[in-house]
């Protein structure tokens, strides 16, 4: 966390957003082994695709820093099209991160069919820092396709993920209301 914080680092947010999409996936991992109600057959699905997603997260930072210094060597060049060739990229990262803590919340939703008062916080923390990290991750395309001059790329950049996060809202809500149901023992 010392090492995001550094102006003149190489973590950014984009590797903020992977860490945090990692803690996500781990609570929903921790919701997902200590889950009742759930063939073995589905818990080890559940499992193991959550235990991928938490892995590919971690793999994401590492990806976000080479997406980085691509664009840092540009920049230290200075040709305006090198940069917005090294943008994509370097927000790249970042989309991924989207997408796959959209993964994250449709494995979260069948978790959350059994919530029990035990997984609900584990559940509702990896929901909630799941939306943390996908905005996280949001500003940051935003903020790279801002920098671009093809305005066709700052508007898809804008609208793709606006579009994401509606089409995501629904089941988030449901999770968090499963997740309130079992805290509050109406489940």
């Amino acid at each position: 966390t010392s090492a995001l914080a550094e102006t003149e680092g190489k973590l950014a947010l984009g590797s903020a957003a992977a860490l945090t999409a990692a803690d996500a996936c781990a609570m929903a991992l921790r919701a997902a082994r200590l889950s009742e109600g759930l063939s073995e057959e589905r818990r080890d699905y559940l499992t193991r695709n959550l235990e991928t997603l938490r892995g590919y997260m971690v793999y994401l930072i590492d990806e976000d820093v080479k997406g980085g210094n691509i664009l840092r060597r540009a920049v230290k060049e200075g040709d305006p099209q090198k940069i917005d060739a090294a943008r994509q990229p370097a927000s790249a990262i970042s989309n991924e991160v989207i997408n796959q803590v959209c993964n994250m919340v449709e494995l979260a939703d069948e978790l959350s069919a059994v919530c029990t008062a035990e997984t609900a916080p584990y559940l509702g923390a990896a929901v909630q820092m799941g939306l943390a990290a996908l905005q996280s991750a949001r500003l940051f395309a935003i903020y790279m396709a801002s920098q671009s001059s093809d305005e066709t790329y700052r508007f898809i950049a804008r609208r793709e993920n606006e579009i994401t996060l509606e089409n995501l809202r629904p089941t988030v809500d449901r999770v968090l209301q499963r997740v309130e149901d079992a805290l509050s023992g109406q489940n």
